[in-house]
């Protein structure tokens, strides 16, 4: 069995990612190895429920993992009780990440990493090279893991293939309403405060 996970408390790169992997390898199945975030466990009940067939943990024979495709992470602790795959004889890992490297990484039989502001655009990347067509839900799940992770393409870790990658989901249909609505963005010190003020005074 071919398994496609991220990390715990899944971002919407890490979703995205597990979706965009899931076009690369349309055997595998797709878990999460546990909770996601509030935002992404919205978009999933709101807009996903019947779209992609997500395993539970307890569904998935730990032990039957041959393949383990991790995207968004690289670290062992991070994966929750797929772990334990980790042991399985034979077990081939496929790596797919954007973080810097670290010293406890896990080394894959195959290894994609590149230092772009998401995961989705490195992977959005292989599905254009690849020439795998996108449908516009696609299109709008991937942007929302790319402009999560950039803070909307203004974080200084965003690199021109993050907005080339945007760009090509625009063409292929991306909804950039629905992005706006499940990105949140945290308020400043200064917003905080003139928020503090207002209800102060009213």
């Amino acid at each position: 069995m071919r398994l496609i996970t991220t990390h715990i408390n899944a971002d919407f790169d890490g979703l995205a990612s597990i979706i965009a992997a899931r076009k690369i390898y349309p055997d595998a199945v797709m878990a999460f190895p546990g909770s996601q975030e509030r935002n992404v466990r919205d978009f999933i009940s709101q807009s996903l429920l019947y779209s992609y067939d997500f395993l539970k943990i307890k569904d998935i024979d730990i032990k039957a993992v041959d393949t383990l495709i991790l995207v968004d992470t690289r670290s062992p602790e991070r994966i929750g009780r797929f772990s334990e795959c980790l042991t399985n004889p034979g077990i081939k890992l496929h790596l797919y990440d954007h973080h810097l490297p670290n010293n406890d990484d896990l080394r894959g039989e195959l290894e994609v990493i590149e230092i772009f502001g998401s995961t989705t655009t490195l992977l959005v990347n292989i599905l254009r090279k690849k020439k795998i067509d996108i449908s516009p839900q696609e299109a709008t799940i991937f942007a929302l893991g790319i402009y999560e992770d950039t803070g909307s393409l203004t974080h200084l870790t965003t690199t021109p293939e993050d907005l080339m990658a945007a760009a090509w989901l625009l063409k292929k249909g991306a909804k950039l309403d629905e992005v706006a609505q499940f990105i949140t963005h945290e308020l400043t010190s200064e917003q905080i405060s003139i928020l503090h003020e207002l209800m102060k005074n009213a």
